[in-house]
């Protein structure tokens, strides 16, 4: 055993998209075993637990639940029909919820050890609280005498809670995982390509979709038949909306602590699990209450509260973040997104304000909060204990809270008005920029005065007040940068 410890220098927290996974036609199926076609393509075991599928032939749409999986294989809950196509017209896809996408298997050590797309920068994160596992316990006094202890105990269902970030937001992706659809994009789509890593390729017809382009196939894989082209390294306009269903885009989390012994050539998980690194991969996070913070002399900041499907503990040979070391290169490459020209953050002094139709110059510091409120939810044969079956969204509120310094009384009449504001009389506008070519805008509409906070100060100096909004309804919402949002929705 080794008494060498774990510090904080080892650790490493990364995203992985989560999406559809077409493996293919089936070469293979022995009862409720599936041996898919693609070769190319590996899983890492068992993360795919509690995953729906579809599989699809030319007369029937069917969907199941995985209970295990290898590397090649998908085991169902229940057996196939004896009889079904031939293999060639049959497709079989994984739900994206809880669907990290897998990525080539890597060389380390002489040996091939699995990897997902988990070499995604995350940004400029100031603190990360882990989702934590709560275990429900069972303890019980049955019919018999002879003792004032529990007769019985066992664990029951878990459930994974908690899970944050604090970031300050150099681009705007995470507005896309709040508000739930990329609904245009805007790029220069240059020419067919394939082979590169750097590459990120978008379906001709449908400049929505991203993916990675690594080797001679794209991830996450797709059955798009479409020629794929060559976004190039220029900017990319985003124009996100609301999504009203309960498929909100997910993420997955590979977080990671390795001892300082561990030479960066030998960055997987051992045989002896535990001895010189280990990792867990966090399936199913979506964003239940986004936060934008702006604070004067400040930069932009967010807070993200998540809700988590399932913590997996990685298994042996698995190769966290695909090597990488550190959002620089310091080792083994560059994680994906890290771009040195836009690492700065959005300032304070970049943002603006529009309220009633008019610019606001006195705010001094303010907040807008995005809740979707989710709920966690588990059904009647659930393969799993500590696996959540679905998120569901419920209401979506939007709340804008200001402090700002007053020249008239027009806001506190505005309390005191009974209709809301509408696109007529002047929506909420926020937008920070860094240039033309980089910022984020935000326009809120139908909304209210909640409530005005005017003091009575006990120094002599300029009167603060604080003001709550309430809005009804997203009008528009606007990203342009340089920042990929591996999707295929």
């Amino acid at each position: 055993m080794s008494n060498e410890v774990y510090v904080g220098s080892g650790t490493q927290v990364t995203m992985i998209p989560e999406s559809t996974i077409l493996l293919g036609y089936p070469s293979d199926i022995s009862d409720a075993t599936i041996t898919f076609s693609d070769e190319t393509l590996k899983l890492v075991p068992n993360l795919y637990v509690g995953c729906e599928v579809t599989f699809v032939t030319t007369v029937t749409t069917t969907r199941f639940t995985i209970i295990s999986n290898t590397t090649s294989t998908i085991t169902l809950d229940s057996d196939l029909p004896t009889s079904h196509p031939d293999n060639n017209t049959t497709t079989i896809t994984i739900s994206k919820f809880g669907s990290p996408v897998p990525a080539p298997e890597i060389t380390i050590d002489a040996a091939l050890r699995q990897s997902l797309l988990s070499d995604n920068w995350l940004g400029l994160v100031n603190e990360f609280t882990p989702p934590n596992v709560e275990v429900e316990m069972k303890q019980l006094n049955l019919a018999v005498a002879g003792t004032r202890n529990f007769a019985h105990q066992y664990k029951g269902a878990e459930t994974v809670s908690g899970g944050s970030l604090d970031i300050s937001m150099n681009n705007g992706s995470w507005l896309y995982y709040a508000l739930g659809k990329i609904d245009a994009v805007t790029h220069t789509a240059t020419s067919d390509e394939m082979g590169s890593e750097s590459t990120v390729v978008t379906p001709a017809t449908d400049s929505t979709k991203f993916y990675r382009a690594i080797g001679s196939n794209e991830y996450p894989p797709t059955s798009s038949d479409d020629t794929l082209k060559d976004i190039g390294t220029g900017t990319i306009a985003y124009t996100f909306k609301e999504l009203n269903g309960q498929d909100l885009p997910s993420f997955a989390l590979d977080v990671s602590y390795a001892k300082g012994s561990l030479s960066t050539g030998s960055r997987y998980v051992p045989n002896q699990t535990g001895d010189t690194m280990y990792s867990r991969i966090f399936t199913g996070c979506q964003v239940n209450t986004m936060t934008l913070n702006f604070e004067e002399s400040q930069e932009l900041k967010t807070s993200l509260e998540l809700v988590t499907r399932r913590a997996f503990d990685a298994p042996d040979s698995y190769s966290p973040h695909r090597t990488v070391v550190g959002a620089t290169g310091v080792a083994n490459g560059t994680l994906f997104n890290y771009d040195a020209s836009t690492t700065t953050p959005y300032m304070y002094s970049d943002g603006s304000i529009t309220l009633f139709g008019q610019t606001y110059a006195r705010v001094k510091s303010g907040s807008l909060t995005i809740n979707n409120n989710f709920t966690q939810q588990r059904f009647i044969g659930n393969t799993n204990r500590q696996i959540m079956n679905a998120h569901i969204p419920a209401q979506r509120t939007y709340e804008l809270s200001l402090t700002l310094l007053i020249t008239d009384t027009a806001i506190w009449k505005e309390l005191r008005e009974q209709e809301e504001y509408d696109s007529d009389t002047g929506k909420i506008k926020l937008r920070f920029e860094k240039s033309a070519n980089d910022f984020i805008e935000i326009e809120l509409d139908d909304y209210i005065i909640q409530s005005v906070n005017v003091p009575f100060p006990s120094d002599k100096g300029p009167i603060e007040v604080e003001a709550t909004i309430s809005a009804r309804k997203l009008s528009d919402c606007k990203y342009t940068g340089k920042w990929v949002i591996i999707n295929d929705d």
